[in-house]
């Protein structure tokens, strides 16, 4: 069993040879960007921490421990997320694992908690786990994971040892992702997930490149008046608002190339045709502001602010015809 992505072996050996040298730090803050398997590699050491085998890089896979993780039911690794996606971690998330932390081990040996994400702490929680980072029972791990280490609080991020985690080299994911899914197109899904293997995967397995070519014929019709506004946007709002802008992006980007007649480095490179036809009808001045407003949108979004989607999209929507 493979315990590390390709991309993941540096920031695992490096915490490997922390372990080994039993000086390993009782809090870790896993920082990175989206998408990479942050999470999956924060299990998997715990899998390693917990091995009854006490292995020197990799868990046994065997052991009782080992088959208590396969089965997400050791009792000394706790994990803790939002109740709801996207919500906050309430303060009695955190209280109920600081009193089983300060418990001894069921197996002897390590007691491990996973916060993900853990930019969703709200201030009561966090809070509520710092004298845990100040002052930590023997034995314990606390991992911290997050795609914004900013936005945790300086007193948090203090106690942590920081783990950045490097985006995947570009060779390096496109052939991971083609072994996954070989007859996909590798580079289009890494374009839209801003490189992002696993993401990548996550679109693959959820028809991205098939609603993204019946988004590319919709917004023909519609610049043709032979669907609604309103036909349009109910299209639009199946989209997760992130992956929707994302497409938007590359769609202007490339409208842009085309129109300073720059081939080299289209995305929709199978949408030539029609984005050709897009950029001459399309004021230069005009797709940079709408490029400009998808930042903004992109940026709120990181910033966790709250957007209306319907009423994004209709205006991403008229403000396209208008190009």
């Amino acid at each position: 069993m493979q315990y590390t992505f390709p991309w993941h072996e540096q920031a695992w050996q490096y915490l490997v040879n922390r372990k080994n040298l039993d000086s390993l730090p009782h809090a870790i803050l896993i920082g990175g960007m989206s998408g990479i398997g942050k999470f999956i590699f924060a299990k998997n050491f715990a899998s390693l921490l917990l091995c009854q085998d006490k292995p020197a890089a990799t868990p046994c896979g065997t052991c009782d421990a080992c088959r208590l993780l396969q089965a997400n039911n050791h009792p000394d690794l706790l994990v803790v997320q939002p109740e709801e996606e996207g919500k906050i971690i309430k303060i009695d998330q955190i209280r109920e694992v600081i009193t089983d932390l300060n418990n001894t081990s069921h197996q002897g040996g390590y007691k491990i908690l996973i916060i993900e994400p853990a930019e969703l702490l709200n201030i009561a929680a966090a809070n509520a786990l710092l004298k845990t980072l100040e002052e930590p029972a023997p034995h314990v791990v606390i991992i911290l994971v997050t795609s914004h280490p900013k936005m945790l609080s300086a007193t948090i991020r203090s106690r942590c040892q920081l783990l950045s985690m490097a985006a995947p080299k570009y060779l390096a994911a496109e052939a991971w992702l083609k072994k996954q899914i070989p007859d996909a197109d590798a580079a289009l899904l890494l374009a839209l997930a801003e490189n992002a293997p696993l993401k990548a995967l996550n679109l693959a397995k959820d028809d991205i490149l098939l609603r993204r070519q019946e988004f590319f014929i919709g917004l023909d019709d519609f610049w043709q008046d032979k669907i609604s506004l309103i036909s349009m946007v109910a299209q639009c709002l199946d989209w997760d608002l992130a992956e929707f802008l994302v497409v938007l992006m590359y769609l202007v980007d490339d409208m842009i190339k085309i129109k300073f007649n720059v081939v080299q480095g289209i995305v929709n490179r199978d949408q030539v045709v029609r984005l050709t036809n897009f950029a001459t009808k399309a004021s230069m001045e005009k797709l940079f502001s709408y490029k400009d407003h998808l930042c903004q949108l992109r940026r709120y979004l990181f910033n966790k602010i709250n957007l209306n989607q319907q009423l994004i999209v209709e205006n991403l929507i008229i403000t396209w015809a208008n190009l």
